[in-house]
């Protein structure tokens, strides 16, 4: 008989169509993971774009503010520099009523000088007068003597010289007055003198403050017109701003309108690579279910190993009274304060931490292909995690979700989807968290985990052939 050849080539295509599906669900998921990033990025981009209009648009308030400021400045600069204007006239002409004032003190010292002078002339005139009268009265004296002497012949005469001997005694009197009045004058002309001497050396120092008014008075004229000049180029260069704020702001809205668009566009993606990712999933499941995958095969097997081992060892517990049903399905998830992200805690969370992390930590120890091993109950809720994923907070966000998972809730699609199915195991394909910024495409076992006959949640095994 002859013996009957087996392609091989078929053979060897049907074990690589695992491979394939695996390679397309990892590639659906990155590319989920990726759309993800970037629809978080333009979330975020779209926030920082609001906060900026927000900015634009207070600076173009602030804008109006400077503008109106700067009108308003430039009022003020015109009417100061007319009202200066006014104010230079008004002031120009007091200076020129001061400045005769000062000039009628100055002709009034040079009059007071020649008075001073002519005074003196007066008294040396009445003392030439009073020489005169004294020569005189000696004279007519002289002249009565020889009329005397001439007897009656020279009476008449007599007569005549004591006239004359009498105007000469008047005259005198007359003089001696002149005198003392000349000295009171002069005395009162003295203190004139002093005080018109005082009021010129006043003057003199008036006309210098006049002088330092008139160039004080120009130079706030200058400075005020200055001042004007720069209210004018400050309006100028707001107007500018202004259009330019408007430019910015139109801008904005039309990047608004694109960033929108765009991430309805990258959101309509995510959706149907999701759809994809979750269609993807369920082809590499069925594709395992049948037994056309022995890599992962032996992966379920030791998944299912890990959830007995678990099963028996909370069973043991509830039947030696250690461990109460009440606490296993507690779901009364109380919030650690201050923990980001949310972290709970349960009556189970004690004795989880204790018997069931020491188990997964042997669980990925068993093999250095899983990434991660976690039991999670109904609601997605972690109860206890890898000690190395157990960490004590640090506040840090980043530290925090990569290494404090413990207590944490994770209930994505292919999660919600294993805690509905009720075959022995389910496989996905998903998009570790990590760090929150980086994610790690891995496999993963959903295997559930019965207690004493009732479902508790799944234990999950991580791993990647990579």
């Amino acid at each position: 008989m002859k013996p009957i050849e087996i392609d091989t080539t078929g053979a060897t295509a049907l074990d690589q169509i695992p491979e394939s599906c695996g390679a397309v669900t990892v590639g659906c998921t990155d590319v989920a993971g990726i759309l993800a990033a970037v629809i978080e990025s333009s979330e975020s981009l779209r926030a920082e774009h609001t906060a900026l209009r927000g900015t634009v648009e207070a600076l173009e308030a602030d804008q109006n503010k400077v503008a109106e400021a700067s009108d308003e400045a430039r009022l003020l600069s015109e009417r100061a520099i007319e009202r200066l204007g006014e104010g230079t006239a008004l002031i120009n002409s007091s200076l020129g009523q001061i400045n005769s004032v000062l000039a009628m003190v100055e002709t009034m010292a040079s009059h007071v000088t020649s008075f001073a002078a002519a005074m003196d002339q007066v008294r040396r005139s009445a003392l030439d007068i009073d020489q005169i009268a004294e020569t005189t009265n000696i004279l007519a004296l002289n002249a009565t003597i020889e009329a005397m002497r001439a007897g009656d012949a020279g009476r008449t005469f007599a007569v005549v010289a004591g006239e004359v001997k009498s105007l000469a005694n008047d005259t005198r009197r007359a003089t001696e007055e002149i005198a003392a009045t000349i000295d009171a004058l002069d005395t009162e002309a003295q203190t004139m003198i002093e005080k018109v001497e005082t009021g010129a050396k006043a003057s003199a120092e008036a006309k210098s403050s006049v002088a330092g008014i008139e160039t004080t008075i120009f130079n706030v004229s200058e400075l005020v017109e200055q001042v004007d000049k720069q209210n004018d180029t400050i309006a100028r260069s707001t107007s500018t701003i202004s259009d330019h704020v408007v430019g910015v702001r139109g801008g904005l809205k039309s990047f608004n309108r694109v960033a929108v668009d765009s991430e309805v566009k990258l959101r309509r993606a995510h959706d149907r690579m999701g759809s994809l990712e979750m269609t993807a999933s369920e082809m590499f499941d069925r594709i395992v279910q049948a037994g056309l995958s022995p890599e992962d095969s032996a992966m379920v097997e030791r998944a299912q190993s890990f959830a007995r081992s678990l099963s028996e060892k909370t069973s043991a517990a509830m039947a030696s009274g250690e461990l109460s049903e009440m606490a296993l399905f507690d779901i009364d998830y109380n919030e650690i304060e201050g923990s980001n992200p949310p972290r709970f805690r349960t009556s189970l969370s004690s004795w989880a931490e204790s018997q069931w992390r020491p188990m997964l930590d042997d669980a990925k120890a068993s093999d250095p292909r899983i990434i991660a091993a976690a039991c999670t109950d109904m609601n997605g809720f972690l109860p206890a995690h890898l000690t190395e994923h157990s960490r004590a907070p640090t506040g840090d966000l980043v530290h925090d979700t990569q290494y404090c998972r413990n207590g944490r809730m994770i209930l994505d699609p292919l999660d919600q989807k294993a805690k509905e199915s009720t075959a022995p195991y389910m496989m996905a394909v998903y998009r570790q968290e990590g760090d929150g910024r980086e994610y790690k495409v891995v496999r993963n076992i959903y295997v559930p985990l019965m207690v004493n006959g009732r479902r508790w949640g799944d234990f999950e095994l991580a791993y990647s052939f990579d």
